[in-house]
């Protein structure tokens, strides 16, 4: 297989306080499978920060765990990258933003910000990537197109039915970026997804760029 092989939607039980595999469990897991690296996307809601802290500030630093601990199983032939699956405070919809750093987040607290329109300015400011994840699946919002840089198609999730082939067509209608991603819990109830990068993102960064530049392929997805 030419390129490199990322699952690009990954939780940890560290981290997302639905997450019930520890960060290097997960990561010694995707390297039996094969990856070349993984990129942890633990939640930043409301909700979820609270359980890490009272304080943004140790609510972050907790936030880091579950990368830090993947992070530490990384070597020569396997990546780990920071993302998040970000919600605002208008709905519950979910969305994998790419293109952050440490710093980054330690000064914006994210899961205050209102809506998706509020946010978009300020993403496009800082060049980040934001793709709805599971659009379709139940208690969603489908957001207009112009507002994402692109949709997830396929979602591994076991646990929801996240409607992948009605997501597929309307990333066709709307030539809207398509993502694929394992939405990684639990060792059960999970179908591998993931992209094809044409070169080895080393960061975050790289994720926003090589998304937005379409050098990348999907893994998986249903049609």
């Amino acid at each position: 297989m030419e390129g490199y092989l990322f699952d690009t939607h990954v939780h940890t039980s560290e981290s997302s306080s639905c997450g019930k595999i520890s960060a290097a469990e997960v990561a010694e897991r995707y390297k039996k499978l094969g990856y070349d690296g993984i990129i942890i996307t633990d939640h930043m809601n409301k909700r979820n920060m609270g359980k890490l802290g009272a304080e943004y500030s140790i609510q972050i630093e907790n936030f880091f765990k579950g990368y830090d601990n993947a992070k530490a199983l990384e070597d020569e032939n396997f990546t780990v990258i920071l993302g998040m699956e970000l919600r605002f405070l208008e709905n519950d919809n979910d969305y994998l933003v790419y293109g952050i750093g440490k710093d980054f987040l330690r000064a914006n607290p994210l899961s205050q910000i209102e809506s998706l329109e509020d946010f978009v300015p300020f993403a496009k400011n800082h060049n980040l990537t934001i793709i709805q994840a599971h659009p379709f699946r139940e208690g969603m919002t489908v957001m207009e197109p112009e507002l994402l840089d692109g949709i997830e198609v396929y979602n591994g999730h076991g646990g929801h039915n996240s409607s992948n082939e009605i997501a597929y067509r309307w990333a066709e209608k709307y030539s809207l970026r398509m993502t694929s991603g394992s939405d990684f819990h639990r060792e059960t109830g999970m179908e591998p997804g993931g992209v094809i990068f044409e070169e080895l993102p080393k960061d975050s960064f790289d994720v926003a760029k090589m998304i937005k530049d379409n050098r990348y392929s999907l893994k998986c997805f249903t049609r």
